[in-house]
């Protein structure tokens, strides 16, 4: 299991994704987490406010926007869980403010994850805010949960 935070900067990035559109792959910071199994994921939203968590993969084949191919886009008004397939994910929470899909001043790891995390990341309006927690872990087995 790989833990890594991708800063990826591609053409035309900016740290506003305009338009009724969400466009998650133009956020300059992308965080991305890998596992060889498959994973479930919690998100809370600890702030209130309108987010939308987007799972993406990369697609070096260019497919997709700027190479990201979006796999699934939730509503994050209080807590959510899911599921993914094992692999590299890019996770990114965008908030909604002025009818426009904005990219977080803050998208990265909150902490060391814990024993049992793939990985602990935190997205906020501003840089050190954690408005939306994204925590990721691996599938169990036994039932589909930890």
């Amino acid at each position: 299991m790989a833990i890594a935070f991708a800063a990826v900067a591609t053409m035309g990035a900016s740290s506003l994704a305009s338009g009724a559109e969400a466009r998650p792959w133009l956020c300059r910071a992308k965080p991305v987490f890998s596992s060889s199994k498959p994973m479930i994921y919690e998100a809370n939203n600890r702030g209130g406010g309108s987010w939308l968590m987007t799972f993406m993969r990369f697609d070096p084949s260019g497919l997709g926007h700027d190479g990201f191919t979006v796999s699934s886009t939730k509503d994050i008004s209080g807590r959510t869980e899911g599921r993914l397939d094992s692999g590299q994910w890019y996770a990114l929470a965008l908030y909604r403010s002025g009818g426009h899909w904005i990219c977080p001043g803050n998208a990265e790891e909150s902490d060391q994850p814990s024993s049992g995390v793939i990985s602990s990341l935190c997205y906020g309006r501003d840089p050190g805010e954690c408005t939306v927690k994204l925590t990721v872990r691996p599938q169990s087995t036994e039932n589909g949960h930890p």
